[in-house]
């Protein structure tokens, strides 16, 4: 062979080499610049069974009783906070869904209760100066009779 075709054979091996490994230190880059994962959360699910309410008729007829259940929805570390406080939520609910109408109950949706009941957790969190210890409230059950 002459000179020509060695060195010929040379600058493409070289050519094959350094892309081979350009792309492999390209692909590194992509997985190192990867954005963490968040951490996984394990939560735990504390009910409030069975709290029932009068309401009140905007007619004057006879009084209607809603039953809701509720869950809470808190860190492993928390769960034994809120067990502990059951109670005062329950309070909080009752005093909220009290001041429903029979008419205004029976419109309202899951969403816009939920949302009542966690404006309501929230103010009364911070009359006492307290972090709210879950996450979030959630309806399992609601009936209106």
């Amino acid at each position: 062979m002459n000179k020509k075709t060695i060195l010929i054979a040379l600058v493409v091996a070289l050519l094959v080499g350094g892309a081979g490994g350009g792309g492999w230190w390209y692909y590194q880059q992509r997985e190192d610049a990867a954005p963490p994962q968040p951490e996984a959360v394990e939560y735990r699910f504390v009910s409030l069974d069975k709290t029932i309410v009068m309401l009140r008729s905007e007619a004057g007829g006879e009084p209607s009783y809603m039953a809701v259940d509720l869950v809470f929805r808190s860190t492993l570390e928390d769960e034994r906070k809120v067990k502990d406080q059951l109670p005062m939520l329950k309070s909080v609910a009752v005093r909220v869904l009290s001041q429903l109408s029979r008419e205004r109950a029976g419109k309202l949706g899951i969403e816009a209760y939920q949302q009542l009941l966690s404006q309501a957790y929230a103010a009364a969190y911070r009359r006492e100066g307290q972090p709210s210890p879950f996450r979030e409230v959630m309806i399992s059950k609601l009936i209106i009779e």
